[in-house]
């Protein structure tokens, strides 16, 4: 089995998003001795957004490109494989500003592609190509977003589960960080957070 281990947060020692995923990681190790973990840090490599050639290049059928837009969409193309080929796909993430940080949307952008991710039918609807992965979500937040007077405010959660069952994967489980700044939680978020790790793989 493959484990596909996107981290996002750039506080690598003191991210508590980095710390619950690591914890899971070693959960589900414990569980499937044969699991690889193969690791994209989206801190220490952030990768470019999308510009008018990359863009250009994915419309473009793959026999008509240019060497020029083969080479711009070489990093999509890893990315796309890399993804492909796990089975399961842990993404570590703080929520930034309601949403996500763009490093992260920007892997979403050279993932989500016509033809390789996802495909159209002869009645033109969309139907996702990339199946059979389960995927683990731990998202850290200042404030507290599963429930309260923030929860409508939370993008972070909606465009995820949309973005991913928009290439075809469905089984999607979050694990909240919830509160780590704010006054009522800042103590407990974290320890919550590694106990329902817990609960989930016993």
């Amino acid at each position: 089995m493959k484990l596909l281990h996107i981290k996002v947060s750039p506080n690598l020692q003191g991210s508590s998003s980095r710390k619950v995923s690591q914890h899971l990681l070693e959960k589900l190790q414990g569980s499937y001795p044969e699991l690889t973990e193969q690791v994209l840090d989206l801190s220490a490599q952030p990768l470019p957004h999308l510009d008018a050639l990359t863009t250009g290049s994915f419309l473009t059928k793959p026999e008509d490109r240019t060497a020029e837009q083969n080479q711009a969409i070489q990093l999509s193309e890893q990315l796309v494989d890399m993804l492909l080929e796990t089975d399961i796909l842990l993404l570590s993430s703080p929520m930034w500003n309601l949403g996500l940080p763009s490093v992260l949307k920007a892997w979403f952008d050279h993932i989500t592609r016509a033809g390789r991710t996802f495909a159209f039918t002869k009645e033109g609807t969309k139907v996702g190509l990339v199946t059979h992965k389960k995927v683990y979500v731990v998202v850290s937040s200042g404030s507290c977003f599963s429930q309260g007077p923030f929860v409508n405010d939370d993008q972070f959660t909606p465009y995820i589960k949309v973005a991913l069952a928009y290439i075809g994967i469905e089984d999607v489980t979050f694990i909240r960080v919830d509160g780590t700044h704010f006054p009522l939680t800042k103590d407990t978020a974290l320890p919550k957070a590694l106990n329902a790790v817990d609960v989930l793989t016993v």
